[in-house]
């Protein structure tokens, strides 16, 4: 029980701060120079790479997609980051599950494989890529090869949603700080003659003589 309500205790942790991530990465986006077709783009990169099995390589797929495709790289590389070792098992575990549709083969636990997997990776530091990579390969051809045919067609449907969302979301985004720029542009060129005014008065008041 207690075991249980540890592990429980690690999930809620990971989970909070992932939201607290998501939260700032969004903040940071609309900070990202270009224009909200190169983001949203970049983001529809980074969620197609996300689902497919090339961890430790997302990161630089996604980066030269997205600038063959003219997007911004950024968000691509961030949105990678879909696959991590919370989510890994759940995403992995459907696209191997529609993948088998296309690819049968001898039958695998691969729950047992995914745990043990995230197990093994998270020993491994973040910038040791080939290491990881070499993690993925050990899972062998008859995960490996559902995987990549689940994968290209959830992150397809998924890239496929992404784009249009995050082109309106970061367009109208963009509209509200440039229409609050603009009120508070307004407000201080008002506020400045008044200011002024202000200070003419004060200066032009007689002075009582004896």
């Amino acid at each position: 029980m207690t075991h249980h309500r540890r592990a429980v205790k690690r999930v809620r942790s990971r989970w909070k701060r992932w939201r607290i991530e998501m939260r700032q990465g969004w903040r940071r986006l609309m900070r990202l120079e270009g224009s909200p077709r190169a983001i949203a783009l970049g983001l529809a990169v980074g969620v197609l790479v996300a689902f497919s099995p090339t961890i430790g390589l997302q990161m630089i797929i996604a980066g030269f997609l997205a600038a063959a495709l003219r997007a911004n790289p950024a968000p691509a590389v961030a949105a990678v980051w879909i696959t991590n070792p919370v989510t890994i098992p759940p995403i992995f575990a459907a696209t191997y599950s529609l993948g088998r549709f296309f690819w049968p083969g001898r039958s695998i636990d691969i729950h047992a494989v995914l745990t043990r997997f995230v197990r093994d990776l998270s020993r491994l530091e973040f910038y040791e890529l080939l290491s990881q990579f070499r993690e993925l390969l050990e899972l062998g051809v008859d995960v490996l090869v559902p995987m990549f045919i689940g994968g290209l067609i959830i992150g397809l449907a998924a890239a496929s949603l992404t784009y249009p969302v995050a082109l309106v979301l970061v367009t109208r985004a963009r509209a509200l700080v440039d229409r609050g720029r603009e009120r508070l542009a307004r407000r201080l060129a008002e506020a400045k003659p008044k200011r002024q005014d202000a200070v003419d008065g004060n200066g032009s008041a007689p002075t009582g003589g004896a």
